[in-house]
């Protein structure tokens, strides 16, 4: 039988987070995230009262219908209307953090924080791709694939771009889907922050088929235009529009 993308329901959190928690058991942003340990019942109740009040994030599963596990998930923050009452707030910090453990976690994503911060603050309308996750049971099925599907097919019906912070391991997957890698950006977790080696994190963003070839940069470069009514002709230069925005901008 097939495997399924679904939206997760409250039911599934705690089977949800097994795959996130499996997935990612070996990486750095866990024990920066938990460095004592994860209380999962607290974890599960804590994801319950942030689902019940969370209008942007939207968590998908994908479930293999012959047995009705689920085997892979991915969390799409959307922001889809106008207005910076509608866009994305960055996080206060790390609430059940204290002192040094703290100080380094919020050091890791303040990084990532400022980067959204620089390119969409909180009024521009786009779809991030906040966590992916494949249970390692589960590998090479094309789940990972699935679940990126679901994103891209959102991102199409909007027309908006999707960004996210890639893994050096999947970023063949997001170029495979139409994502670029945004090399004109770069985001490095510093070791004095860390406690490891400098890792440059790969940034990758889609834009949507309406974009017609328009890169990241040049959407951004000339204003975010709703339309993606930019032309650039073969020397690299926008030409065809007023100040390279659409019309109406």
């Amino acid at each position: 039988m097939p495997l399924a993308v679904l939206p997760a329901q409250v039911a599934d959190i705690e089977q949800v987070y097994d795959v996130y928690f499996a997935a990612f058991k070996d990486e750095p942003i866990i024990e920066f995230l938990y460095p004592r340990g994860v209380d999962r019942k607290a974890h599960t109740e804590g994801m319950k009262q942030w689902w019940s009040h969370d209008r942007i994030g939207y968590t998908v599963k994908c479930l293999d219908t012959s047995t009705g596990e689920i085997v892979g998930m991915a969390t799409w923050d959307i922001f889809c209307q106008p207005g910076k009452e509608n866009g994305w707030e960055r996080p206060p910090g790390i609430p059940w953090l204290e002192g040094k453990e703290k100080e380094r976690c919020e050091g890791v994503l303040d990084a990532m924080w400022d980067m959204r911060e620089r390119l969409f603050g909180n009024q521009h309308r786009y779809i991030y791709l906040s966590v992916i996750a494949v249970h390692p049971e589960h590998q090479r099925r094309g789940i990972g694939r699935l679940l990126m599907q679901w994103g891209i097919n959102v991102a199409e019906q909007l027309q908006l771009p999707i960004y996210t912070e890639a893994s050096k391991s999947g970023l063949r997957l997001y170029e495979s889907v139409g994502f670029e890698r945004l090399t004109h950006l770069s985001l490095v977790h510093k070791e004095e922050i860390t406690g490891r080696p400098d890792a440059e994190v790969p940034l990758v963003a889609r834009m949507p088929s309406v974009a017609k070839g328009l890169s990241f940069k040049e959407w951004v470069d000339h204003g975010y235009p709703e339309g993606y009514g930019v032309h650039v002709n073969g020397n690299g230069k926008a030409n065809g529009l007023s100040n390279g925005l659409s019309n109406g901008h």
